[in-house]
C-alpha cells in the first residue's frame, strides 16, 4: 500500500496528536522519525522532525480532517466573551464554561467609533 506525507511537526508529542485524531476518524495513520527527536542540537533541527504517512488512497479524507483541525485550533486561539457574564471563552467552545449559555457561533469583529 503506497503512502503519502501529510504533516511535518517539531515534536513527537504534536505529530501523535494528529495521528490520533486521524486514526480516531479511521484514517490510518503512521509517524516516522521519532528516533531521531531526541537528537535536537547534536544534528541539524530539521532532521529530527517527525512526519505524519497516510495510505494514497485516505489523502483526501485526511487533508479534510487537517484542515478542520487547524480551523479548531485558530478559533481556540481568540477569546468570545459571554454575552450573558461577560466571562472569556476560547473560540471554539460552544456553551460559556461559567453559566452555560449559547456563545455566539461566529466571531464579530470588535468595531469602535473613529473621532
Amino acid at each position: 500500500m503506497k503512502r503519502v506525507q501529510l504533516a511535518v511537526h517539531r515534536t513527537v508529542g504534536t505529530a501523535r496528536l494528529l495521528a490520533g485524531a486521524l486514526e480516531a476518524s479511521g484514517i490510518s495513520a503512521e509517524v516516522r522519525g521519532e528516533s531521531l527527536a531526541p537528537l535536537g542540537g547534536e544534528i541539524p533541527s530539521t532532521e529530527t522532525w517527525v512526519e505524519v504517512w497516510v495510505p494514497q488512497h485516505e489523502e483526501a479524507a485526511a487533508k479534510e480532517l487537517l484542515a478542520e483541525l487547524e480551523a479548531n485550533w485558530e478559533a481556540a486561539s481568540r477569546e468570545v466573551r459571554c454575552p450573558r457574564c461577560a466571562e472569556a471563552n476560547p473560540g471554539n467552545f460552544e456553551w460559556c464554561w461559567s453559566c452555560g449559555v449559547d456563545l455566539p457561533s461566529t466571531l464579530k469583529p470588535r468595531l469602535r467609533a473613529v473621532p
